[in-house]
């Protein structure tokens, strides 16, 4: 243990001592700029809510490392992660990477190459930041602190180019036109029509949703999704005591500006172990053992009739053996 704890603070010493006590006054580079790319950058709260924001830096000459700060408004963005560029071959995880501070509308980095790394003549993304979205508005991006490390012959100093503050803007894709869906869905064994979850997956292209509606107790058409955005959805169930309509099973609609309608669906009882989507002898045997108890579990209940008795058993029986991708092999095909 001690060691590794010497081994540790050798460590953190030499790090620190080649930050602050080996530079030189700084070095003088013409042509060498940072900025942000791309600038503006557009978070879309109704699409992925996510947007990539590369720092920059152009004819840089023996660049070793690097301090940024980085302010903008929390109040409408955040950091949700960043990572390093590929101008630089330094891993964000190490020590080398002395600052990763993430904090609400203040981000700072400070890396540095690990000895013996040569130091870096080019032009690249030193470090990303993924922002997502809080509320619509525009931020600027401003760089509070931009130092750049040089390394020259074994003499490190700082370097503080010019740089360009950026923008960041979050608003609504207008091109994302919400619409409706439409549905009708029963029960086996069950008069009331109302409680089934439906789920619209997250939408394929315009990354909406995902999005969750119980069925009402109406006749007729009793699932209603508003608001939903036009795009390729994958629809599921998630019925207790059912064979469901599983994500895996990849039943897509794709929602048009209007006339959106699920075709019919009714759900096949018996599955009281109902995660595996199969009724078989387990899930006899979890009605069987709770046939005629007080207090029972619930999913042995399949009619939701407030007990386990022979109906529910029946239904168990009259399905057995049956799967979801049996039940449903013509839905939404």
């Amino acid at each position: 243990m001690k060691k590794n704890y010497w081994k540790h603070l050798m460590l953190a010493l030499m790090v620190l001592g080649s930050f602050f006590f080996a530079f030189k006054p700084a070095t003088a580079q013409t042509g060498t700029t940072v900025f942000f790319s791309p600038d503006p950058a557009t978070v879309y709260l109704n699409g992925t809510n996510s947007q990539v924001v590369e720092v920059w830096v152009e004819d840089v000459v023996n660049l070793y490392g690097f301090d940024f700060i980085i302010t903008y408004d929390a109040n409408l963005a955040t950091i949700s992660s960043f990572a390093m560029g590929d101008l630089l071959d330094i891993d964000i995880n190490s020590a080398w990477c002395l600052r990763k501070i993430n904090n609400p509308g203040s981000f700072r980095l400070l890396c540095n190459l690990n000895a013996p790394a040569e130091p870096v003549s080019d032009s690249g993304v030193l470090f990303t930041m993924t922002f997502a979205g809080k509320g619509a508005g525009s931020t600027p991006l401003t760089f509070t602190k931009s130092g750049l490390v040089i390394r020259d012959n074994g003499n490190l100093s700082w370097l503080y180019p010019p740089f360009t503050n950026g923008a960041l803007n979050v608003a609504y894709n207008s091109t994302i036109k919400p619409t409706t869906l439409s549905g009708s869905f029963d029960l086996q064994g069950r008069v009331d029509r109302g409680g089934i979850p439906v789920t619209l997956s997250e939408a394929q292209f315009v990354g909406q949703g995902p999005y969750t509606v119980p069925t009402t107790n109406v006749s007729g058409n009793n699932l209603a999704f508003t608001n939903v955005a036009m795009d390729v959805y994958t629809v599921s169930t998630a019925q207790a005591g059912y064979l469901n309509i599983s994500p895996g099973m990849g039943r897509q609609i794709a929602l048009l500006a209007s006339g959106n309608v699920l075709p019919p669906l009714r759900l096949l009882g018996g599955n009281a172990i109902w995660t595996n989507n199969e009724i078989d002898i387990f899930d006899v045997a979890l009605i069987s053992g709770e046939i005629g108890k007080t207090t029972f579990i619930a999913d042995a209940d399949i009619n939701n009739d407030g007990k386990v008795d022979i109906f529910d058993l029946a239904m168990v029986a009259g399905n057995f053996g049956m799967t979801s991708a049996i039940a449903y092999a013509g839905w939404l095909q």
